[in-house]
């Protein structure tokens, strides 16, 4: 059995925990290891603990902002680590507690294979398949050489920085491939989100092209948002999309969105009751925490959290099957407007100056946007802007035109236009006034 030590005790890494069979895990290196030594059966430890009796073992990194931690590493010249989040968000812990030996690979033991990604998931994966099919050996090929690859490739024999022979099929079991090419054919066995029968929803098929060719605004919650501006949302005639808390400001003006969309499993978990009662024709809810009540008008999103940092994150043409999350929630739904066949798209709110690991509750338009013990999550401004760029590629390669609607904000990717130019396109120029 692979067995490896991880670093991070934090929310990440005890979700990977609780997915992970026993027995791969020998210690866990947390800032806070002293205090949090009663909260598991499993060793807790200093990292100068595990550089004098672990460091035979290789470490998975479960830290989302995981840079110090790498440059501490290998400026000690500890190159054998893993970074969780470049695994499936299977075996991270999302998607129904699937684990490597439930996922939908199915090889012939007479074909010759080679795993092409080096990384915690291969290393798993190699194991399972070693026993499942009797291979007498099975590499893995990492995607790009350097001191990491190298640093493993003289710890495993099955670790090897080589060519892929003509008669190897390649299993592209990482993120990304960087320019490797192969004389074979190339299995995708990294991301089952389009096959595992539990994320599909054959409910949300019905509003494929249902807007075709309309218009349509995202609002978000950005503190640019004013009850003038969604009156303006309201007069303009389009539907529109809301998200998580926008129902805050509904007693401020007449504007009801036609969707609401909710992904994000803290403000699910600690608002939903709130969420169930909002005023909106239909509810796009992640699932993530699950849907809590059967509602004709709520309907089963699965969000599909696929690590990307720093490519752009991949933009899902079949909802029905998954919606791709990138760390705005603001994606998601230009990836349901795209689906629902919209052609012209407004953004509302998305002001995107937060500073990265800022937690501000003033990052809203509302003073209690977050309230009682919820603290809000980091916002990595990062990765929201390549979603943003993911959008824009998306829809200019699609016919379709997106703007920035929002007043002020740091939102560039995207041309701008105001409301009032948008109302005066639309021939309602007189209720502006």
């Amino acid at each position: 059995m692979y067995q490896f030590v991880l670093w991070g005790y934090g929310k990440r890494g005890k979700r990977f925990m609780r997915n992970c069979p026993p027995g791969h895990i020998v210690s866990i290196i947390d800032k806070k290891w002293n205090d949090k030594s009663e909260e598991t059966d499993i060793p807790m430890i200093s990292y100068e603990q595990y550089k004098g009796m672990f460091k035979d073992y290789d470490i998975v990194i479960a830290v989302d902002d995981n840079a110090e931690i790498i440059q501490s590493l290998e400026r000690d010249g500890i190159y054998n680590y893993h970074l969780l989040e470049d695994c499936p968000p299977e075996i991270v812990g999302y998607g129904k507690g699937t684990w490597v030996d439930k996922l939908p690979v199915n090889l012939k033991k007479e074909n010759a294979y080679v795993l092409l990604g080096l990384n915690l998931y291969t290393m798993l994966l190699r194991e399972f398949l070693m026993k499942k099919y009797g291979f007498e050996g099975l590499d893995i090929i990492p995607e790009e050489k350097n001191m990491r690859s190298h640093c493993f490739s003289q710890k495993y024999s099955f670790v090897k920085e080589r060519q892929i022979q003509a008669e190897e099929t390649v299993l592209w079991a990482c993120r990304k491939i960087c320019g490797f090419k192969s004389q074979k054919e190339i299995e995708q066995i990294f991301d089952f989100s389009n096959v595992i029968e539990d994320y599909y929803n054959p409910k949300l098929e019905k509003f494929k092209g249902i807007c075709e060719g309309e218009k349509c605004f995202i609002v978000a919650t950005g503190p640019s948002i004013t009850s003038g501006d969604l009156d303006l949302v309201k007069k303009s005639g389009c539907k529109s999309f809301g998200v998580n808390r926008i129902y805050l400001a509904f007693e401020q003006t007449e504007w009801r969105p036609d969707f609401l969309v909710v992904i994000d499993d803290k403000i699910m978990t600690t608002y939903w009751e709130e969420i169930y009662a909002c005023d909106a024709k239909v509810k796009f809810l992640g699932d993530q925490v699950g849907i809590k009540r059967n509602m004709e008008n709520v309907y089963r999103l699965h969000d599909h959290i696929l690590e990307f940092f720093p490519d752009i994150p991949k933009f899902s043409e079949n909802i029905e099957r998954r919606a791709y999350s990138a760390r705005t929630v603001v994606y998601t739904c230009i990836q349901i407007a795209c689906y629902m066949g919209f052609k012209e798209i407004y953004l509302l709110g998305t002001d995107h100056n937060y500073e990265r690991k800022q937690t501000d509750t003033s990052n809203h338009f509302h003073k209690d946007y977050y309230k009682g013990n919820i603290k809000p999550d980091s916002y990595f401004k990062e990765k929201a802007e390549l979603a943003y760029r993911a959008a824009e590629e998306y829809a200019a390669a699609h016919g379709i035109k997106i703007y920035n609607a929002t007043r002020g904000g740091k939102l560039e990717v995207f041309k701008r236009k105001s409301l009032e130019e948008i109302l005066r396109e639309a021939g309602n120029e007189e209720k502006l006034g």
